[in-house]
């Protein structure tokens, strides 16, 4: 819907001081007489009037239409388009993304093309979020994005901006060996953090953004392939913390429990796939989905990833009003321009062809 606006109406006070103006000059024009004697007025009357002399009587609107349109350009006023949502159906949902270094095992398949278990998860938030031929998409959800490794990464909180919320998702990565001039690795303290899993302070983190949300549903979808290796609190410390503000958290463990295909990182920038083996702790997310009231999934290709975020994507809904907005330009210059324009006419006309002389 298109709006308009004001933005500071208070100049419009103005009106009234010009209003008074053009009221005393009105009547100071009726009192004034020209006259000039001649013996007779029989064959004056009968000279028909020029447009010059029509158009002179009001030649004073134009600085009174000149000054008003001034007046209403220091009212600044902007043009928009309102959007509304109504009130509608969602709930809180922050999505807690596993990115340590055993998400870059290649056990997924996108289209028959081998991928990291990162990207196959990217492919199917994107599609939970924003919709797909297997998703409606969650318009009017609050999502927000959390993800870990060895330390906590709050990308993006609660957010119906969701296409922002994909754009941090893409700059998601695991963690990769940087390597010197000489071939040997550096920071391998903070690679090696960054490889960890720190479960216990992702949750505590995910809830943490959701405890201030009004929505009567809050939820944590918590992916992880791996166990806690790293982190400050215990997945039992962030299970207290998430049943103390009543989240639910549902669990995903993907990938496969064995040997999988994982890239080794040359100096040269180039990818050597080497067999290693990963452990996968399903009862630590079994715990933790249980106690919260909520469920467990498991997947192990991306059509099983699919059917856990479609069970997901059928969670209960909770009302809340996500209000209106509008976006305003501002578009003041017009009128100013108008105004310029029609008092500079103004002043042309009385100091040329409609000077008057006492």
């Amino acid at each position: 819907m298109n709006v308009f606006r004001f933005e500071s109406p208070a100049w419009f006070a103005l009106l009234a001081p010009l209003l008074v103006i053009g009221i005393v000059d009105y009547y100071r024009r009726r009192r004034i007489q020209t006259s000039i004697l001649f013996s007779t007025t029989q064959d004056i009357e009968k000279i028909p009037q020029s447009f010059a002399g029509v158009f002179k009587k009001y030649l004073p609107l134009l600085f009174y239409l000149g000054s008003v349109l001034l007046i209403t350009a220091l009212g600044r006023p902007q043009a928009g388009v309102r959007e509304s949502r109504v009130v509608g159906n969602g709930i809180s949902i922050v999505m807690c993304v596993d990115r340590s270094g055993s998400m870059a095992a290649e056990d997924f398949k996108i289209d028959g093309v081998p991928v990291d278990r990162l990207k196959a998860v990217k492919k199917v938030f994107r599609e939970f979020v924003s919709g797909s031929k297997d998703f409606k998409g969650r318009t009017d959800d609050l999502i927000a994005l959390v993800t870990f490794g060895g330390y906590v990464d709050s990308c993006c909180p609660l957010t119906l901006d969701h296409n922002s919320l994909l754009e941090l998702l893409e700059k998601v990565k695991t963690p990769v060996p940087l390597y010197d001039r000489n071939g040997n690795v550096i920071r391998t303290q903070v690679l090696d953090e960054e490889s960890g899993t720190a479960i216990g302070d992702a949750l505590a983190t995910a809830v943490d953004m959701l405890k201030e949300s009004t929505n009567k549903t809050k939820i944590v979808v918590l992916l992880s392939d791996g166990m806690q290796t790293a982190g400050v609190l215990s997945p039992e410390d962030g299970i207290k913390i998430a049943k103390t503000y009543g989240v639910k958290v549902y669990t995903i463990g993907v990938g496969t429990n064995g040997l999988v295909p994982f890239p080794t990182y040359l100096p040269s920038g180039q990818t050597h796939m080497t067999m290693q083996r990963l452990e996968f702790d399903a009862a630590t997310l079994q715990t933790i989905a249980q106690a919260t009231g909520g469920r467990y999934f498991y997947a192990d290709d991306v059509a099983s990833l699919t059917e856990v975020y479609e069970e997901i994507d059928q969670l209960e809904r909770s009302k809340f009003d996500a209000g209106a907005y509008a976006n305003y330009r501002d578009v003041y210059i017009w009128f100013a321009v108008w105004g310029i324009c029609v008092l500079g006419a103004y002043a042309f006309l009385i100091n040329t062809r409609f000077r008057s002389f006492p």
